[in-house]
This record gives structure tokens, C-alpha cells and sequence, in this order.
């Protein structure tokens, strides 16, 4: 896949940070899982991006709301992991079913 193809896979969406107009670019997936994310935690995106942005440190917002994503999903899924009778690793919850050999 072309450089040129993945930036065009980007959405753009205006945001309000603290009480300020702004824009982040992110792929629709991430779009669909900051939207669950703010359900989850009852807020709105904005509320969840102001958050994000307070703890960001020396990130850029886009990149920011991405790890965020990605740390939230992960802590999600070691909440939701159980070993079943076979030993084998079962995620459960509000992910979908993921079933993973011990090692």
C-alpha cells in the first residue's frame, strides 16, 4: 500500500479540547474505538480527547488519542482474559471471544 493510500484512509474530525476548537486526523477503526471508549466511561469524545490531552505529556494529540486507544484496549482485555478448563486463554466481555494456547 502507497504512503499516498494511508493518508487518505484518515478522517478528519473537529474536537473541542478545554474549552478549544481543534482537529485530529485518525483511521475510522480508531474513530469506532474512541467512540466506545467514551460510551464506556460515560463521556462525550470531547470530554475523553480533553483527558487524553492533559496526560499527554510531550505527545502530539493524534498520536496521544492512539496510544490512549491502544493502552485502554489492552488494559481492557487482561480485565476480560480467563484460563479455561483446557488451559487455554479465553478473552471475554465486551471484546469478542479470542481463544489463545498457553506457551
Amino acid at each position: 500500500m502507497s504512503e499516498r493510500s494511508l493518508i487518505d484512509m484518515l478522517i478528519g474530525r473537529n474536537i473541542t479540547v478545554d474549552g478549544h476548537r481543534t482537529s485530529i486526523r485518525l483511521e475510522p477503526e480508531f474513530w469506532a474505538r474512541l467512540a466506545d471508549i467514551a460510551q464506556r466511561e460515560n463521556q462525550t469524545i470531547d470530554q475523553l480527547c480533553t483527558e487524553i490531552d492533559r496526560g499527554a505529556g510531550k505527545l502530539l494529540r493524534t498520536a496521544a488519542v492512539r496510544v490512549f486507544i491502544m493502552s485502554y484496549t489492552v488494559r481492557l482485555s487482561q480485565l476480560n482474559t480467563k484460563t479455561n478448563s483446557e488451559g487455554k486463554r479465553v478473552i471475554t466481555g465486551d471484546s469478542v471471544a479470542v481463544v489463545e494456547h498457553h506457551r
